[in-house]
């Protein structure tokens, strides 16, 4: 485990955006922008969202545009995209949409690049997906950023404006060695996508480390690993929210999607379409997922960051509940940053949470 001043974990937040049953998208977004509002207050190192399509459950389709309204509301807070998947878009486009973040924003924004569609086959299709290989498409938008085509290059006579000469610190994305390796190469960080594809994510890093070369964006390998946490006042409450988005995940994968169900309306509501396909594969998704009252989530952490040698780990928390949803985030925050130490159990109206609440109930 990589520790920074103090010892402690790094902890970031990966927001999907989800939407919760009786809630609108509009309310939806209002929460991620409270989410953000919290993650400064409490000390988190950054928020990233995510990149996601033909889901009703998950909202983060246009991660651009979320990070321009979240970056406005807060002030020091790194913002970025977790991540963009770049074969969605022209290079180009990319350059352009994050270059502008930057000039507005100048030093607190990161992309994060992809290279799956976050999408299925169809919806990709209507995306207008390039089957265009990820490197070159990656090359082609660092020159757009440095202005550095080779002579000849018809691109060569293209400014990318905004965007040359305001490249954002740039993460490589992925759930196996790919990206890893290609991150290590080129001397970029690296984010490992833990919270689906927990299976790979030491060798992933290991991956990483061993092929980073220093650049001059950066001089030693950084790596984050996700994961999905669940955090509650007791294990009891922790899991009842887990099962209720494990149910939920295994409905809207088998057949009729639809906004995330709380524990109650699973419980007294109609059965849904259930696939043992689907089942199997939730499940093993979930299994890695950490959850459970805050000294449960704090060893689970730590034990992840010592297990993957990650320098930074980066939460994503998928479940019914806005207010639940932030208390979870402000439990792990108090039992794992420093700053939040003595606010553990902090229930007052004084407590970011509470803010963060006022403030959504403002805006919806």
């Amino acid at each position: 485990m990589r520790d920074d001043v103090g010892g402690r974990l790094r902890l970031s937040i990966l927001d999907h955006t989800p939407v919760s049953s009786g809630s609108t998208l509009g309310e939806a977004f209002w929460h991620s922008t409270g989410l953000a509002e919290l993650a400064e207050q409490v000390g988190y190192e950054r928020y990233w969202v995510a990149e996601h399509h033909n889901m009703p459950w998950l909202a983060s389709s246009s991660p651009a545009v979320l990070v321009a309204h979240v970056a406005a509301r807060t002030t020091s807070l790194r913002v970025g995209s977790g991540g963009v998947m770049l074969p969605n878009y022209a290079p180009l486009s990319v350059v352009e949409q994050f270059g502008m973040l930057e000039q507005l924003h100048p030093g607190r924004i990161d992309l994060g690049l992809g290279r799956s569609s976050g999408a299925d086959q169809i919806t990709s299709h209507a995306l207008r997906r390039t089957a265009q290989d990820y490197a070159p498409l990656l090359a082609e938008l660092l020159a757009f950023f440095r202005g550095e085509f080779p002579d000849g290059h018809p691109y060569g006579k293209v400014t990318a404006v905004p965007g040359q000469g305001a490249m954002p610190k740039i993460w490589l994305l992925g759930s196996g060695t790919y990206s890893a390796q290609l991150a290590g190469a080129i001397g970029f960080p690296f984010g490992h996508g833990g919270h689906f594809a927990a299976a790979n994510n030491v060798a992933a890093v290991e991956a990483y480390r061993q092929s980073f070369r220093p650049s001059p964006a950066l001089q030693k390998p950084y790596a984050i690993v996700s994961v999905g946490v669940i955090c509650a006042e007791t294990d009891e409450i922790a899991e009842r929210h887990h099962h209720a988005a494990y149910v939920s995940t295994v409905r809207n994968l088998s057949g009729t999607p639809r906004p995330l169900l709380s524990a109650d309306e699973i419980r007294t509501g109609p059965p849904g379409p259930w696939s043992v396909a689907q089942e199997q594969y939730v499940t093993e998704l979930f299994s890695s997922h950490i959850v459970g009252s805050p000294s449960t989530v704090k060893a689970g952490l730590e034990a992840l960051a010592q297990r993957t040698g990650a320098d930074e780990i980066i939460i994503a928390t998928i479940m019914h509940g806005y207010q639940d949803r932030l208390r979870s985030y402000e439990l792990i925050a108090d039992a794992c940053l420093p700053r939040n130490s003595a606010q553990t159990g902090n229930t007052t109206a004084d407590s970011p949470i509470a803010g963060a609440a006022r403030a959504e109930k403002q805006m919806s």
